[in-house]
């Protein structure tokens, strides 16, 4: 299994586009209903490859991702074959990242108050894998408003070397 099985709420949830598979795999209704009956692990084989042909569709339009916890913001942007990433941490004690204060109004009210780190990761056909680990520490999907809010924040502070 590539992924997770997906839980049963889940699975109710889809059980139109399970029903779907089920025809596109060539079991009708009946035959699916002797294999739950007869051979279970055959049916949790073919559950499997539903949960991971589902997850593989979803994690491949997930566009940016985020993590936030007291004082680091972290945040995704999902490429085809690689992820960037821009880190946030505040070096302020009472400064800490909330949901009620918009994160534009944070960088832009707390100059000098923040340590930026970016960094890229080339995946090649492994990005929906590395998305699914993200989900699993506890990222969620983001928007990309604050991918362009913190990309600015970071060209803005970025100094340039000259010769």
């Amino acid at each position: 299994m590539r992924f997770r099985l997906l839980s049963d709420l889940e699975l109710e949830e889809l059980s139109k586009d399970f029903t779907q598979f089920l025809v596109v795999q060539g079991i009708d209704d009946e035959t699916w209903r002797k294999i739950n009956k007869e051979n279970r692990e055959k049916a949790l084989q073919i559950v499997e490859v539903f949960s991971d042909t589902v997850l593989l569709k979803v994690y491949s339009k997930v566009k940016f991702m985020s993590f936030t916890s007291e004082k680091v913001f972290s945040i995704f942007k999902i490429k085809k074959d690689r992820i960037d990433m821009l880190l946030l941490k505040s070096k302020d004690s009472k400064l800490v990242f909330n949901s009620s204060e918009p994160l534009e109004n944070l960088l832009k009210d707390h100059i000098g108050k923040w340590e930026l780190y970016s960094c890229s990761k080339n995946l090649g056909d492994k990005v929906p894998d590395e998305v699914h680990q993200l989900t699993l520490k506890g990222c969620q999907v983001e928007s990309q408003e604050n991918w362009d809010a913190i990309s600015s924040f970071q060209k803005k502070a970025s100094k340039k070397a000259s010769f």
